[in-house]
Formats: structure tokens, sequence, C-alpha cells
């Protein structure tokens, strides 16, 4: 029985295993990989990216292959239906998680406005059995994934690469796309006019990113110049800066010599200052010591400090009679 409704059961829990699974992803990238909020803005994108770009390509092969005989792309296919869904859940699960943790990169025309209008066109795409459709455009996600790429890693991004992808697929494939579906009915079916919607916004985008290119070429060039600019004012002959080291060098050499002897006579006047007040404290002390000896051993007469002073007696005067 085909899938013709998002509420089937099949549709409802590939939604719930999927957001089981890009939860899962992001919780992992965010607590180990991630480290700037462009990094976790990217992180859904590059597995959603990567899975539907791989749905895509046997699509892509039979379109290829049968000379862009777009009917037997319109053959209903349930896988189809369930990787549409996984993509439906992505383009959920992106508002929800960027209005938590990286609102500042959820931009509102290619954020908001792209993620609802695609929410309803794959819920008509269901509707109407257009799922293998879509899927085979999913090889337009390659130039999302190497974008992601490049943003969670800087070391990968290519901008060559980018825009060679963005070429092949989103400008050159969707118009090859755009001209077999108009071929098959030879009309504006809503084929052709769901095709023919989304194109003029690829190459708005890729407008956008030619004037990127341009803007960072000046960048660089600018640099360059000043960079040349600050080298030459700044360049010396070899022979002048010979001889500016050399002197540079001498003077140096003076400047130690003169102050290391600038330093010894201070040393030596300070060694001769404490030698001298060694010498005159040596002197007090010996002074001092010489006073104290002599004055314990000076003789001194016995009798002379002890002997009691004796009277002297006189006799009266003899009278002569």
């Amino acid at each position: 029985m085909n899938i013709i409704s998002i509420f089937d059961p099949a549709v409802v829990c590939t939604f719930a295993v999927s957001v089981i699974v890009f939860c899962s992803w992001f919780t992992l990238f965010y607590k180990k990989v991630a480290r700037t909020e462009r990094e976790t803005a990217y992180s859904c994108a590059l597995l959603s990216s990567s899975v539907t770009f791989t749905c895509s390509l046997p699509l892509v092969y039979t379109l290829l292959t049968n000379g862009g005989n777009l009917s037997d792309i319109l053959m209903y296919r349930t896988w189809t239906v369930l990787a549409t869904t996984f993509f439906m859940a992505f383009l959920f699960l992106d508002l929800i998680l960027g209005s938590i943790f990286y609102r500042n990169k959820l931009e509102w025309l290619t954020s908001w406005v792209h993620h609802i209008v695609y929410l309803g066109t794959l819920t008509w795409a269901i509707h109407q059995q257009y799922c293998s459709i879509f899927i085979m455009m999913c090889s337009l996600e390659l130039p999302t994934f190497l974008l992601a790429l490049g943003s969670v890693r800087s070391q990968f991004r290519r901008d060559y690469l980018f825009a060679t992808a963005f070429v092949s697929t989103r400008i050159i494939f969707h118009a090859y796309a755009i001209r077999c579906a108009y071929r098959m009915d030879a009309s504006f079916n809503p084929i052709v006019m769901a095709l023919s919607a989304f194109f003029p916004i690829h190459c708005f985008w890729f407008y956008g990113f030619i004037k990127q290119q341009i803007r960072l070429a000046k960048q660089r060039k600018a640099g360059n110049k000043a960079v040349s600019c600050n080298n030459e004012k700044t360049l010396v002959p070899s022979k002048q800066r010979s001889v500016t080291a050399r002197k540079i060098t001498s003077t140096m050499q003076k400047a130690t010599t003169k102050a290391m002897t600038s330093s010894l006579n201070k040393l030596n006047q300070y060694t001769n200052i404490i030698q001298q007040r060694k010498g005159m404290a040596s002197n007090t002390v010996t002074g001092i010591q010489t006073r104290s000896a002599s004055s314990y051993l000076r003789p001194t007469s016995p009798t002379s400090s002890f002997q009691p002073q004796q009277r002297q007696h006189t006799s009266p005067p003899v009278s002569v009679h």
C-alpha cells in the first residue's frame, strides 16, 4: 500500500526514529566535537546532507542513463518516502535546536522561511507521491555537505571545491531536471513549477558566493600590499645591516666594560671602608683593654694606704734657771 499521508504509521515511526538519531548525534557532537557556535549549527546539517546525498545517487544514475526520462523516476518507492521523512525531521529539529543552542546562526530567509516552505512542500510531495523526485534532487545537498564539513573543521574548507559542486548540482543538474520535467509533459505541470520555484534561489546564493570571493580576494590583495610596503620601508641592505650590527655590538661591549669597571671600583671602595672601620674598631677595643689592665696591675705602698698616721709628740721647752 502506498504512503500518501504524513500521519501514516510508517511516516510517524520514521519521524520519531529520525528525531532520536539527530538528537543523539547532536548531543555527541555538541559535547565532544563542537568548539564554536558555528560548528554546532552545522552538526545536524552534516549528517542530513550526507545521508540524503547518498540516497539520491541511484536515482541520479537512473535519470542520466535513461536519456532523461523522468517517468522512471516517478515510479513509487517506499524508501524514498522514508528518506523524505528523515529530511523533514532535520528541518524541524534544526529550527528547534537552533532556537536554543545557536540562535545567532538562524537567519530569517535561509533558515525559518526556507525550512517552513520545505516542510510544506514535502508534505505535498508525500501526498502526491513525488518523493522519488525530491530524493533525486537531494543530489543538490553535496554543496551543503562540503559547506558543513568546512564549517565544522576549517582545514577541510575548499572554496573551489564547493563552487564546483554548487555549479554542477544546483545550477547545471537542476536546470537539466527542469528540462526533463518539461519534456515529460510539455506543460508547466506541478513538478516543473516546484523545480522552477527553487532554481532562482540557488542562482541568487551563487551570486552571493561570487561577491564574497571577490571581497575576500580584494582583502587578501590589500593585505599583501600592506605587508610589502612595510617590508620595503624596513628593508636594510646586507652591508648596512652588518655594519649596524657591529656598531651595536661594539657599543654594547663598551657599555658592559664600563659598567663592570664602575662596579669593581665601587666594590673596592666599599672593601676599603669596611677594612678601615674594622681597624678603628680593633684599636678602640685594644685601648679599652690596656686601660683596664693598667688600673688593676699598678703597684701601691702597703703602708701608705692602710698605716694610720702617728701623732708627733713634742716636749715642752726647758727653762734654765
